[in-house]
């Protein structure tokens, strides 16, 4: 065998024509796979092939553009067997006083160590990457290998796992999706630390959290705020980091959710709702004078709003239709532009917003959100369900999902959602104990914080406002 089929698990690539038998087959070796691998090997004596399209594990953190960072600590980032980083809190930069955030190639390079030190170790996992999966045929999963051409069958005993049913967008895997005439300079953020030569003024397109990046990474490489232009067709609410922290910073988390599940039981409708949740600290907005109208999920500091309330050349006029080579057109406008100027696409969709189906079904697994925020963990608390639990209805009952948000209107249903799988999981003792020892789940280790007096008073106000808090989200979500 050659040294690099060792080192992926692989059989020599003359194998790849026959037929491999296996308990589980799980197609994507993201974060969704393998946080579901981890846990899955560690709760069970099976056997998994896992299989991905691309060279390595790490799924679109392989493909994202260079200055990317978590938006989550990475704490509660990766599988349930390694820790991430050094849980270390940042003393300088705008994600001071929270938990640090890996990098795109800190990430990759984890999930390498994670597959070698791991997965393949234990002689259950084999890994077959650059693979296509091309289907089913006569009960057998097709895997086309990119390099050699020839076609693998994969026999799943147990379940074929899909743990790329929510997978995120690249902007660098699409055309942009308007029209740029030939000579302009439109770019995927990818190529931004690449450029040459100062352009004449910057356009960032885009209102998600790939444009604030960039609209922060140029800001901190010297961009002058008024040389940035940002078109913004929708404004969002944004998460306040200090509300998803972890470890020392836990009670500080509960605090803010303590405030939050007040607001939700004490709101009168939609508007009501979010103005409550920015009074909390759990919300904030870009702009004070415009209501956002959508929510995905972006977390960020008062320091990175602050930064990015510098760049105050902010377009409203709907999505870009065209880059001319004079004006920049939108739905409902337009705005000059030149050969020059540069303009960045940071439009594709992080979220990719699927209808929900049963997580479980016979002879197959969907990964999908279950509590909105913390894909690893979702993914393996399905595998801890998958490994101790027998009946369908019952992993489905524990394994709820929910739809990827896009409307701000949609928190109130992924709020719900998540409340509602708590509380399911509350009433099994034994995933109870894994949610609470699990590193992937924020409110882990909150045990050594009982004498906290803030964590004290933010359980005593979570007490009493959960369960009206519930029953004004499930009001909510029907007249929304």
């Amino acid at each position: 065998m050659r040294p690099e089929e060792e080192r992926f698990g692989m059989a020599p690539n003359r194998s790849l024509s026959e037929e491999i038998e296996t308990d589980y087959l799980v197609i994507g070796a993201g974060a969704t796979g393998m946080a579901f691998v981890d846990t899955l090997l560690r709760h069970s004596g099976c056997d998994i092939v896992l299989l991905d399209r691309r060279h390595a594990p790490g799924g679109h953190w392989l493909d994202a553009y260079p200055f990317v960072r978590l938006h989550q600590p990475s704490a509660i980032y990766g599988v349930e067997s390694m820790p991430l980083g050094r849980d270390m809190i940042e003393a300088e930069g705008w994600n001071a006083g929270y938990y640090e955030r890996a990098s795109a190639a800190e990430i990759c390079a984890y999930y390498e160590r994670v597959l070698l030190e791991r997965m393949l170790p234990t002689g259950r996992v084999r890994f077959l990457s650059l693979h296509d999966h091309r289907g089913t045929e006569d009960g057998a999963e097709l895997a086309l290998s990119r390099p050699t051409g020839r076609t693998c069958r994969i026999r799943a005993r147990r379940a074929v796992v899909d743990a790329r049913y929510l997978e995120a967008a690249i902007p660098a895997h699409r055309p942009p999706p308007f029209e740029v005439a030939p000579g302009m300079r439109v770019i995927p953020p990818n190529a931004l630390p690449g450029i040459n030569g100062a352009p004449s003024g910057y356009t960032v397109i885009g209102a998600g959290k790939t444009a604030m990046d960039t609209v922060l990474w140029l800001l901190d490489h010297g961009v002058a705020p008024g040389c940035i232009r940002w078109i913004r067709p929708r404004d969002a609410w944004l998460s306040d980091r200090s509300c998803l922290q972890a470890l020392g910073l836990a009670p500080r988390a509960i605090a803010c959710a303590a405030r939050s599940t007040e607001a939700v039981a004490q709101a009168r409708d939609m508007d009501d709702l979010f103005r409550r949740l920015q009074a909390a600290g759990l919300f904030a907005a870009l702009d004070p004078e415009v209501t956002p109208g959508t929510y995905r999920g972006a977390l960020t500091s008062r320091a990175e709003r602050d930064q990015m309330r510098r760049v105050t050349q902010v377009v409203r006029a709907g999505y870009v239709t065209a880059v001319t080579p004079a004006r920049i057109e939108m739905q409902d406008g337009s705005v000059p532009t030149g050969p020059a100027h540069l303009h960045i696409d940071c439009t594709a969709g992080a979220l990719t917003r699927r209808p929900t189906r049963p997580v479980f079904e016979e002879g197959r697994i969907t990964v999908q959100c279950l509590w909105f925020g913390l894909t690893c963990f979702n993914a393996a608390i399905t595998a801890y369900v998958e490994a101790t639990r027998a009946e369908l209805a019952e992993k489905n009952r524990l394994c709820p999902p929910c739809m990827l948000p896009s409307a701000a209107r949609d928190w109130v249903t992924v709020r719900l959602n998540a409340m509602l799988a708590e509380s399911e999981w509350k009433g099994e003792p034994d995933i109870g104990a894994f949610t609470r020892a699990s590193r992937l789940n924020i409110l882990r280790g909150l045990e050594a914080y009982a004498d906290d007096p803030q964590l004290t008073t933010s359980m005593a106000t979570l007490a009493r406002h959960s369960q009206p808090a519930r029953a004004n989200l499930r009001r909510l979500a029907e007249t929304a």
